[in-house]
């Protein structure tokens, strides 16, 4: 009888060890599967949000006149962005447009580059003077900027190509995009109805 209960007694000493052991297992697994849960939301989280920010950054166009008789724009935009600023070195700009004769006429540059008809900087904040160029484009802020027709993307333009008297005379319709360091661009459509120096571009 005794050596029976021995045998019982080790048999359910058996199953108990085993019992924790297969407790201690489940536990383990458990913290390993919760930790890598918490890695991937957090990395899940963090590229939502950079995703987020970049989405949701971008230029809008307020304004355009004509600048100058010739070949010469002013534009207002606004940088709307929940991420950091941007240096301007880093944003380009293109002015294209299509002739009768299907050809395609393009400028090109980067904002704050020098230009030859421009009275001074390229660009600058509303409120500042046309001589204070930013570093940076600050979200929220409204910036003028100048912008030259013609072809290229030197300081003067190789001709009017585009250019506010250019697609008034030929009754064309000129686009300007701005594109963002990050694949971000806006583009507006220019279309001249009353040709002057001061007057609105539509």
């Amino acid at each position: 009888m005794e050596k029976k209960n021995d045998n019982l007694a080790q048999v359910g000493l058996g199953a108990m060890v085993l019992f924790i052991g297969c407790l201690i297992a489940i536990t383990s697994s458990m913290y390993v599967m919760i930790t890598q849960l918490e890695i991937i939301t957090q990395s899940t989280e963090k590229v939502v949000s950079t995703t987020s920010k970049e989405a949701h950054t971008q230029i809008l166009f307020v304004g355009a006149w004509i600048d100058d008789a010739y070949d010469d724009y002013l534009f207002m935009i606004e940088y709307q962005s929940l991420g950091k600023e941007v240096n301007i070195e880093d944003v380009g700009w293109v002015l294209w447009c299509v002739d009768a004769a299907d050809n395609h006429h393009r400028r090109m540059g980067h904002l704050g580059d020098d230009l030859a008809s421009a009275q001074g900087a390229t660009i600058w904040e509303v409120g500042e003077t046309w001589d204070n160029e930013p570093d940076t484009l600050e979200s929220g802020k409204r910036y003028f900027v100048n912008t030259d027709g013609g072809t290229g993307t030197g300081t003067t333009g190789s001709g009017g190509q585009c250019g506010p008297s250019h697609i008034y005379d030929d009754g064309l319709t000129a686009y300007y995009t701005i594109y963002l360091p990050f694949g971000g661009h806006s583009t507006q459509e220019l279309r001249i109805t009353n040709y002057g120096v001061g007057e609105s571009v539509t």
